[in-house]
């Protein structure tokens, strides 16, 4: 037991963990955003207090809010056309609010996606080491991802991104085991199939992992059985997935997006050019103005390399963010309608800043590189801020006061005009003395009646900043002691 400890006590994703679930919970808004996270949410309520997956008891409050107009007015039943993952893996805190006597949907946001996030870091680290990077520079990339990429900002929101994320996230860990154990293969397939069972378009990675397990090591025996054990949790979950679509919507395969689950239909005739441009530079929604750690990591996964056996990796990788960037790029609502910057590109930011790996390293010789370095996560750094510690929901309607969401304007200000910037509009209100008001008929769901996004800040007042900084200066002290002892032992 006190071997163990110790260990734990040297392993720099323990401190790694613990710094990002501080940081996450601190700056968490401990409310719901979005109907997306009212149906998601409203899931694990229906399973909670009645074992079923009906949510007709939450028509009133959708209807209330008057975004969608395709939800029946009146029915018996009604079932959430998102993932189930996130409902079932919500429940312990569903229960941890109930027990406390805390109203559940407060504790539900304000530490499940903080913990799942969190999660996420460790497992960029670990993914960093199984590529043969050094621990320095393995925490220097899981750093950079959960302080300045869009990682943080979804860490509030209980939106279905982030589990899917952490899914992809431990399939490519097991992926990548080096001993090429059956056990690895077999454990990377149940979470392949965990993270569609998050978010069904992860389907489009499927095929990716696939090729790496035939083709890795061709002519080999072990391909083949990788590939199967790889294909038996996938299997098993399409099946039951197809039974849950059966018995909530009548079909195996209709999944409940309606007119959206046809990528024939008019939903997905958009430009992919215009899609793909929008998603990555556009001033309202692009992942590179946001976060130009993504760029670096782009540029990096698509430069040439010397090394062959970062070949499939950056495959891999490549695959990832590119099904996602031009399967969302067709899709008429590629700017995810106001939410904070390209959010269907979430789930495949990781993988761009574990590509940035080699750029870190040869940072140290490079006054360019380093200076590329320190404005790219600055301004990662700026935008997380911007998106933390103002109600982007607050933004959203202060831009469309001015007329940024026009829908009658083309192209639409809000996403193509700097002034219009979801970014310079939460500048302006963190500035400014009063707020623009959300929709009238908004619950209290939706926001917190405070200057600042942040409950904890809001609860208790100055006091939580100043243990989340004590907690935050400890743990990164841990860290960095971690770092110490790794180089030690390396060195003897």
């Amino acid at each position: 037991m006190q071997q163990a400890v110790h260990k734990a006590i040297r392993n720099p994703m323990v401190p790694l963990f613990l710094l990002f679930l501080t940081i996450y919970v601190s700056s968490a808004g401990g409310h719901l955003y979005s109907i997306d996270e009212v149906i998601i949410y409203s899931t694990t309520q229906a399973i909670a207090n009645s074992g079923s997956l009906n949510i007709a008891f939450a028509l009133p409050l959708i209807h209330s809010l008057g975004f969608l107009t395709w939800v029946p007015e009146n029915t018996s039943a009604y079932y959430s056309k998102y993932g189930l993952l996130q409902p079932v893996l919500a429940l312990p805190l569903y229960y941890l609010g109930t027990w406390l006597g805390i109203t559940q949907w407060r504790v539900v946001d304000l530490l499940y996606s903080p913990i799942m996030s969190a999660a996420s870091v460790c497992l960029v680290f670990a993914i960093s080491r199984r590529l043969g990077r050094s621990t320095a520079i393995s925490v220097a990339v899981s750093l950079l991802y959960g302080f300045a990429t869009i990682a943080w900002p979804y860490a509030k929101f209980f939106y279905e991104v982030t589990t899917a994320s952490a899914m992809l996230l431990a399939t490519t860990y097991f992926l990548f085991d080096p001993a090429t154990r059956r056990s690895s293969t077999l454990l990377s397939g149940l979470f392949a199939t965990l993270s569609v069972f998050a978010r069904i378009t992860q389907t489009i990675v499927l095929p990716a992992i696939f090729l790496y397990l035939v083709f890795k090591r061709p002519r080999s025996r072990q391909s083949i059985v990788n590939a199967a054990l790889f294909l038996i949790p996938v299997a098993a979950g399409a099946m039951v997935y197809a039974y849950l679509n059966l018995a909530r919507f009548g079909s195996p395969l209709d999944f409940g997006y309606l007119g959206e689950g046809n990528l024939f239909s008019e939903g997905y005739m958009m430009n992919p050019i215009i899609g793909a441009y929008g998603m990555l530079l556009s001033s309202g929604e692009g992942l590179f103005i946001y976060y130009p750690l993504c760029a670096v990591g782009l540029s990096t996964l698509l430069g040439a390399s010397s090394k062959s056996d970062e070949n499939w990796p950056r495959f891999i990788f490549a695959w990832f963010f590119f099904a996602n960037l031009l399967f969302f790029a067709r899709y008429s609502a590629w700017h995810g309608w106001g939410a904070w910057g390209a959010r269907f590109l979430v789930i495949c930011t990781p993988y761009l800043i574990l590509a940035s790996a080699p750029f870190l390293e040869s940072a140290k010789t490079s006054i360019v590189k380093t200076v590329t370095l320190i404005f790219a996560t600055g301004m990662g750094a700026f935008s997380n801020l911007m998106g933390v510690i103002i109600n982007f929901n607050y933004t959203q309607a202060y831009l469309v006061g001015l007329g940024a969401y026009d829908l009658s304007r083309f192209p639409e200000p809000g996403i193509w005009i700097p002034t219009f910037s979801p970014l310079r509009g939460s500048w302006i209100l963190l500035w400014s003395q009063t707020y623009a008001e959300f929709y009238s008929y908004a619950p209290a769901i939706f926001f917190l009646k405070g200057r600042y996004d942040l409950l904890l800040f809001n609860v208790l007042g100055l006091p939580a900043l100043l243990v989340t900084a004590v907690l935050a200066i400890l743990e990164t002290y841990w860290l960095a002691g971690t770092l110490r002892t790794s180089n030690s032992r390396s060195h003897d």
